[in-house]
């Protein structure tokens, strides 16, 4: 199971980059049944992304879109979350909207994170699949 960051989902929807593409044949592998995970949190920041590159008016069919994408599921945002956090910021100096992220999967079991953030490389326990 991989936990999809912000960036990727935004990356999935609006780049026509080879992020953007690396990110679409993920998205093919999800859809034929690979398991994924993401967070409430991570639709937050991919909102704020959208909204924040004048694209206000595609974000409705950019979050529906989300929820229509098959072994994708969103994973809410627990109170024990920022204490779990706290570790990510203190051991590894991740920001807090990443020790977030870090901190969800922890509280998961889930190791893998696909991402463009390198930031979560410096992480124990998490390795990240590049973009």
């Amino acid at each position: 199971m991989i936990y999809l960051d912000a960036n990727f989902l935004v990356f999935c929807f609006f780049d026509q980059s080879q992020k953007g593409e690396n990110s679409r044949l993920l998205l093919q592998q999800i859809v034929k049944g690979k398991e994924a995970v993401t967070s409430a949190l991570a639709l937050d920041e991919a909102m704020w992304a959208v909204v924040k590159s004048g694209r206000k008016a595609e974000l409705r069919q950019f979050v529906e879109g989300i929820y229509a994408i098959p072994n994708l599921e969103i994973k809410e945002v627990n109170s024990e979350i920022p204490l779990l956090a706290l570790n990510f910021i203190e051991g590894f100096g991740l920001k807090p909207r990443d020790a977030f992220h870090a901190a969800v999967m922890e509280s998961f079991a889930i190791t893998e994170i696909v991402s463009d953030d390198s930031d979560f490389d410096r992480a124990k326990g998490i390795k990240r699949i590049k973009l």
